[in-house]
């Protein structure tokens, strides 16, 4: 039985995840940049070298602004949104899998549970149509976890 789990937990998750990201980017471009500045080679042995690793650190600053642009779609995420739909910040539970509808990211682990992190940009998204599913509550509960179930949408492969 999937457990309730508050938007604002999984939220502040994706959070971290993405900042873990962030660091380990911005240590790997910094290390490439420290590393072509103390290059002390022959011109013939570091030409080839250095246009490789111009390359590399160039990927690696594209990804770099890229988890950064992620970082800030998360923060314009309102977790006290409760979300009728499939749309950024929706959280999605089918019988099988839970998903956060906001960025692409790794899963992450709450309280025994995954939840998988999908773009709002993912092909899965033009298909996926969903229906309410009403959910009991028990007296004085609260929850932001969205009750939604996918109807030709998430295939059971995700």
């Amino acid at each position: 039985m999937i457990k309730n789990i508050s938007k604002e937990v999984i939220l502040q998750a994706s959070l971290q995840k993405q900042e873990e990201l962030i660091n380990n980017f911005d240590n790997r471009v910094s290390e490439m940049r420290s590393d072509a500045n103390s290059q002390n080679q022959s011109a013939s042995q570091s030409e080839d070298r250095l246009a490789g690793n111009v390359e590399v650190l160039s990927t690696l600053e594209s990804e770099l602004a890229f988890v950064q642009m992620e970082i800030g779609q998360l923060k314009t995420l309102n977790a006290s949104h409760v979300s009728n739909e499939v749309e950024p910040g929706a959280v999605v539970v089918t019988n099988q899998r839970i998903f956060f509808i906001a960025i692409s990211s790794e899963k992450i682990e709450i309280d025994g549970h995954v939840i998988y992190g999908i773009s709002t940009n993912a092909p899965i998204m033009a298909t996926t149509k969903v229906e309410e599913v009403p959910r009991p509550e028990p007296a004085g509960a609260s929850t932001n976890v969205d009750s939604l179930k996918p109807v030709n949408g998430i295939p059971k492969s995700l």
